[in-house]
């Protein structure tokens, strides 16, 4: 394939005929540029060629292939305006690459890595000019994915991070201004997402399919955490962790699971393996149906207790013909406690529990509170049922905690009247935080950081993780939601069950939750 002559626009040059460099080759002919691919590897130029050749072809745009040069070595790069460096997470190679580079291609032209977590100023001092070097990170699948990160090393320069705005506004791509700090904003505020989740499977509170279901059904989430490192690649997403925990000095937020290293050395990286978490026969995505709702009939009445970590409940409860109360009543259905810690929650499940019928479900709100501190209060402990308030109105999927010595009966009457009210009870072992809220306020808390660190504006850092990860909301935008206070409390209840300091909450966040309620200045 040769270059043509259709397109006056400015010359592209890609380094690297991998995922990523094949991505952003094909965002750059699908907005009418010539692009250069260096690729000098000749299976991986072939394959690079026949996947830009399909793509464009079943898209009916195979007249784009006329703008694309695909070559061996860095000569033909000679006389592009931006070149953008997509080779494996290496420094020394980068470097490498970029003294190459700095002299092929002499200003104005501006050098750019698509690094996603190494510093780009270090990728820049290999060069003579380390203004005209920024990042430019694109995510997979680069068409789809609307989101470029622009990063502003130390010595880039402002007209070098305009270009590359440009440039991404003529990729029809959303680009957001990052500082140079490990993992930008998307790779470092998701950290939380696939290392929670990763510690849950540790901690054997449930299958990696039944955080997945959590997640995506309770909390909205496109994939859930093992479907997409299944996706991005085990062994992408491991070294992506292990090199913010490097480039941090030991950061407890960041520290890399021995799950994935294992999964790594055996050669389970995913679905380009054919095995990850899940089975890929053939190559296959797993795609699982989502099980039809059993609703039960709505009969009696439900005694709701104050609280605020449940919102929503009441009206689902009335929704779904329940009679709600206040006081536990003698013929009551089931009672909740929707109270967390700080609101007297210990005391109000005593109450209750004196009051009702044993065999009467007592579900108690789970997220800052553990079901072993709770039971020894109570009388009948085989009757306590915990659950996720915080998401329970949102998603269709309800987290349940079977309470120590849990009754049989009792259990299957707690799970008739959660599917009476529309949701599907989910059951997982004891653990603090439960599920979403665990994994939520730690993406909420890992934003704050970056937020109090001038990484980037708050609401610079909720569009990018919406647009970049495909998140239902952005992290500070949930934190918000759920109220800072709540997102304080399911921390401090991780980092008192645990004692690990990776719970510490970010001294942004803090403030927030001082200053909660309180009007806006």
């Amino acid at each position: 394939m040769g270059a043509g002559t259709r397109s006056p626009s400015p010359s592209l040059g890609v380094v690297g005929g991998g995922t990523m460099g094949q991505g952003i080759t094909l965002v750059g002919l699908l907005a009418g540029m010539r692009v250069v691919l260096v690729e000098p590897v000749d299976a991986m130029r072939d394959r690079a060629r026949d996947f830009l050749h399909r793509y464009l072809e079943k898209k009916g745009q195979g007249d784009r292939l006329r703008d694309l040069l695909l070559v061996a070595d860095l000569e033909s790069l000679r006389g592009v305006r931006v070149a953008i460096e997509a080779v494996p997470e290496d420094l020394d190679l980068k470097q490498a690459i970029f003294r190459q580079l700095d002299m092929l291609c002499p200003a104005p032209a501006v050098l750019a890595s698509n690094t996603s977590t190494l510093s780009v100023g270090a990728i820049g001092s290999a060069t003579g000019s380390p203004d005209r070097v920024a990042g430019m990170h694109f995510f997979n699948p680069a068409p789809v994915l609307p989101l470029v990160e622009i990063i502003r090393a130390e010595a880039t320069s402002e007209a070098t991070v305009q270009a590359l705005l440009e440039l991404a506004s003529r990729m029809s791509k959303t680009a957001i201004v990052a500082r140079d700090t490990p993992g930008f904003v998307v790779n470092r505020v998701a950290r939380p997402f696939y290392a929670e989740a990763l510690r849950l499977l540790a901690e054997g509170v449930a299958p990696a399919a039944v955080i997945d279901q959590i997640v995506e059904r309770g909390g909205g989430f496109r994939l859930g955490p093992f479907r997409l490192i299944d996706l991005i690649g085990v062994d992408v997403n491991f070294a992506a962790t292990r090199s913010m925990y490097e480039q941090t000095y030991g950061e407890p937020r960041y520290r890399p699971h021995w799950i994935q290293e294992q999964m790594v050395r055996q050669g389970r990286l995913g679905r380009k393996a054919g095995r990850g978490f899940y089975e890929y026969p053939s190559g296959a995505s797993v795609v699982e149906p989502a099980a039809e709702l059993a609703v039960g009939p709505a009969v009696g009445r439900v005694a709701l207790g104050p609280g605020t970590w449940a919102p929503g409940l009441a009206g689902l409860c009335q929704r779904a013909g329940y009679a709600v109360d206040s006081p536990p009543m003698v013929d009551t259905t089931a009672a909740f406690v929707a109270a967390g810690r700080d609101e007297g929650a210990l005391e109000l499940l005593a109450d209750f529990d004196r009051q009702l019928p044993t065999k009467v479900p007592l579900f108690c709100q789970a997220a800052d509170l553990g079901l072993s501190e709770i039971a020894p209060r109570l009388s009948h402990p085989e009757r306590l049922v915990g659950f996720d308030g915080l998401f329970m109105a949102a998603g269709v999927v309800v987290t349940l905690v079977a309470g120590p010595g849990l009754d049989a009966d009792v259990r299957g009457r707690a799970e008739s009247v959660v599917r009476s009210l529309g949701r599907e009870p989910t059951w997982i072992g004891e653990s603090p935080g439960l599920v979403l809220p665990r994994i939520v306020s730690m993406l909420a808390n890992e934003a704050a950081f970056a937020a109090g660190e001038g990484v980037a504006a708050a609401e610079t850092i909720d569009l990018a993780m919406k647009l970049g990860t495909n998140y239902p909301h952005g992290p500070l935008e949930w934190g918000e939601a759920i109220g800072w206070r709540r997102v304080l409390g399911v921390l401090e209840h991780l980092g008192r069950e645990t004692g690990e300091e990776r719970y510490r909450a970010a001294p942004w966040l803090r403030r927030r939750a001082r200053l909660e309620g309180l009007p806006e200045p």
